[in-house]
């Protein structure tokens, strides 16, 4: 039920979870019962709570609340009101499941309402949270009678790629590959400036990448379409706008189920250049490390590594990494190709002690004429996409650079390479 309440501006909305008519079995004569909630809305009005093409960010909403009987008639009566935000037919998470420490409770409940005597007057509750996005709703519930109420759809701005790549924490042992979003449906049609655009960065054979030109650090996404992308989606397409659900593949944040329009712009030279990994970057020091911390703002963007090849025969866990996986470890540290240092098994446990490296994986064997056995030992320069993973205790992390393109690979002194 709807109404505007006369001279206040109110918005009023209810919603009846039983109608007990007179033909109702379990109806009793006399039976008075709280069987819906009308919610007064005082600021914002419903004509400020936006529209797809107008969003608005409003910090808080303040409302009034009125307790209705089985016949639509205020009903003195005392509850505990229990209040959600919903997006997409489902409640909101508003604990960071990526905290370390345990919480207790509801993890969707925003507040608990007191009503007395059937009345609730002035209250408000906070918009201000990482999770308000999009189109939301605030939900009211009397989870004894199951009375309900709710506001209208409030459209906040859509989230941007940085919005939903940048830890929350971004010092937390887990930032890297934790997500507070996981199963959350979004749509990306925004960029960090109004200058930007999202372009298509990278390409492979199940999967893209998408960048905000106007957003150099968490500017970058992984997309998984599960099948090869359209032939429409090329390294410097640029869409529209992208939307699907926030999903993890080995510790890295992605875009699953996708739908993505892409526009008629197509501008290669607007992909962002790669960003250089040097040795000064490896990640060292644990996932709480500065190196680590620096990786995580390049998760999904193009990359460029230089070093040296590393075996992949004697070692068991180089030689099944280029087995299964087509992936080989480059050595920053010094020449040898075996060394324990440099090369590792595949980025050892930081508790044995020793540093860890960049690997590379490429789309196959021999492409672009790549063959690990003839170039170990030597240097080679190779752009990719940085992906990162982690272990399952998470006291581990890797960064890989994945190949997109022949021109990705260049088996030559870095000094030689473009």
């Amino acid at each position: 039920m709807k109404r505007t309440t006369t001279g206040l501006g109110f918005l009023a909305l209810s919603v009846s979870v039983a109608t007990l008519g007179t033909g109702c079995e379990y109806q009793v004569s006399g039976e008075n019962r709280l069987t819906s909630l009308r919610m007064l809305l005082r600021g914002p009005t419903e004509s400020e709570l936006g529209s797809p093409s107008n969003p608005v960010t409003p910090s808080s909403l303040k409302f009034d609340v009125e307790a209705l009987d089985e016949q639509g008639k205020l009903m003195a009566v005392d509850a505990n009101l229990s209040a959600y935000i919903v997006a997409g037919g489902s409640r909101l998470s508003l604990v960071d499941p990526c905290q370390s420490s345990s919480t207790t409770g509801d993890p969707t409940l925003l507040k608990t309402i007191g009503m007395r005597g059937g009345t609730v007057t002035g209250e408000q509750v906070s918009l201000s949270l990482p999770a308000v996005f999009g189109r939301i709703a605030i939900n009211l519930e009397d989870l004894t009678s199951q009375a309900l109420s709710s506001t209208p759809p409030i459209y906040f701005p859509n989230p941007t790629i940085a919005r939903l790549m940048k830890p929350l924490d971004v010092t937390a042992g887990n930032a890297s590959f934790c997500s507070p979003y996981l199963a959350r449906q979004v749509t990306i049609d925004g960029t960090a400036t109004a200058q930007g655009k999202l372009i298509v960065s990278s390409l492979f054979q199940s999967g893209l990448a998408v960048s905000d030109t106007s957003s150099p650090e968490y500017g970058s996404m992984y997309i998984f379409t599960f099948s090869q992308p359209s032939p429409q989606l090329q390294i410097g397409t640029v869409l529209e706008r992208m939307s699907g659900a926030i999903a993890k593949f080995n510790g890295m944040t992605q875009l699953a189920n996708p739908t993505l329009i892409p526009t008629d712009v197509y501008r290669p030279d607007w992909v962002p250049a790669p960003v250089e990994l040097d040795a000064t970057r490896r990640p060292t020091g644990g996932p709480t490390s500065a190196n680590n911390q620096w990786l995580t703002k390049y998760i999904a963007a193009p990359v460029r590594v230089s070093g040296i090849v590393c075996d992949v025969t004697e070692d068991n866990n180089r030689k099944s990494n280029w087995i299964q996986y087509n992936t080989v470890v480059i050595n920053q540290v010094d020449m040898d190709p075996k060394s324990s240092t440099g090369c590792g098994g595949v980025n050892p446990s930081f508790d044995g002690g020793l540093g860890t490296r960049f690997n590379v994986q490429l789309p196959g064997k021999g492409f672009a004429g790549f063959d690990p056995v003839v170039m170990a030992g030597q240097e080679a320069t190779f752009v990719g996409m940085l992906q990162n993973g982690a272990s399952k205790s998470g006291k581990t992390l890797f960064w890989t650079a994945v190949v997109r393109k022949t021109s990705d690979v260049c088996l030559k002194p870095k000094a030689q390479c473009p």
